[in-house]
């Protein structure tokens, strides 16, 4: 058994960094989890965006709505000045610069909104922060009692799927096949038979089934996503919402979603889509014995979802001791 740990769950803060050592100073909490669209940009970022992205940055930024007004009428250049000297991209170079640091360690995803660049640049090694750990297909941390993976980026079907890591570009980022596959086998390897297993991913298995099915197959007994700007952190199983039967339906819908874009979209090779496919298809104890000859899943009702509020609307608190886990959701 390993120590008490508290872990804050936050997500979505995109860039405005500030807010998770002010929540971990307000919770007490020992580490933080952060679900995706974290702000991994920097001072080049500005020119890695698409015209959409920066005028969404634009948009969505805290700026008054006459400057905001102001700043989408000019062109792409006069809108790279003005987010640059309003620092509409966040906070992140200063925890880079080392002139800021987080206050306790902090596991991330990426989102499907960064700048792909510096992503790869933080996965390979070559940026780093004090304190930032990301989480991917090659690397999942344990905490406490707990083991903890994640993969962040959108999931998109298809062609895209089907590209090599790290895809993305113009300040989007997506996850693919291979670094699915490649995560399943990882946590296969590391998370050992008895580990209390929490998933991270920026995409939520309420909306999306393939994800829920990831949780299922890594054993997870706890999923935490963002993504959906939700008011508050919304919590359930797929007993809470679904019949057995249903709910297997619901994953296996999920998988073949995935393999049928895939394939489809595949050009030449698509025995390398099966032979991907047929490292995540396995799911490793699919009944238990439940008396009256009632057979279910142990994921139906031993895996709950959390998806989280964007930060500046709401985060959570997980207390884990003894094998089990206190969880306390909060509006700000």
């Amino acid at each position: 058994m390993g120590p008490q740990v508290r872990i804050l769950l936050i997500s979505d803060t995109h860039g405005s960094l500030g807010v998770i050592n002010e929540l971990v100073s307000r919770t007490q909490a020992d580490a933080v989890i952060h679900a995706g669209d974290f702000g991994f940009y920097d001072d080049g970022s500005f020119e890695h965006l698409s015209e959409r992205e920066l005028r969404l940055q634009i948009v969505h930024s805290n700026l008054p709505p006459e400057e905001k007004a102001r700043v989408l009428s000019l062109g792409e250049a006069g809108k790279i000045e003005s987010a640059r000297e309003h620092c509409l991209l966040g906070d992140f170079q200063s925890y880079l610069d080392g002139r800021v640091r987080f206050h306790v360690p902090v596991y991330a995803v990426w989102g499907n909104h960064e700048d792909k660049a510096v992503v790869e640049r933080l996965v390979r090694g070559d940026l780093a922060v004090d304190n930032l750990h990301l989480l991917h297909q090659n690397q999942a941390f344990h905490l406490g009692q707990a083991f903890i993976y994640g993969l962040g980026g959108n999931l998109l079907p298809g062609a895209k799927m089907l590209q090599q890591p790290f895809a993305g570009g113009s300040g989007k980022v997506w996850s693919t096949l291979s670094q699915y596959a490649d995560w399943v086998g990882m946590v296969d390897k590391e998370a050992g038979q008895e580990a209390f297993r929490i998933q991270i991913t920026h995409v939520s298995p309420g909306k999306e089934p393939f994800m829920e099915y990831l949780g299922a197959r890594t054993r997870a007994n706890f999923t935490v996503s963002g993504h959906m700007g939700a008011p508050t952190t919304m919590t359930w199983n797929a007993f809470a919402v679904h019949s057995v039967e249903e709910a297997r339906e619901r994953l296996r819908q999920g998988l073949a979603t995935v393999k049928t874009a895939c394939v489809k979209s595949t050009r030449g090779n698509p025995q390398w889509v099966e032979q991907q496919l047929a490292r995540i298809e396995h799911m490793p104890g699919e009944t238990d014995f439940l008396g009256h000859g009632q057979k279910e899943p142990p994921w139906y009702r031993g895996m709950t979802h959390i998806n989280l509020p964007d930060a500046h609307m709401g985060y959570a608190v997980m207390d884990i001791a003894d094998g089990g886990a206190k969880l306390q959701t909060f509006l700000r």
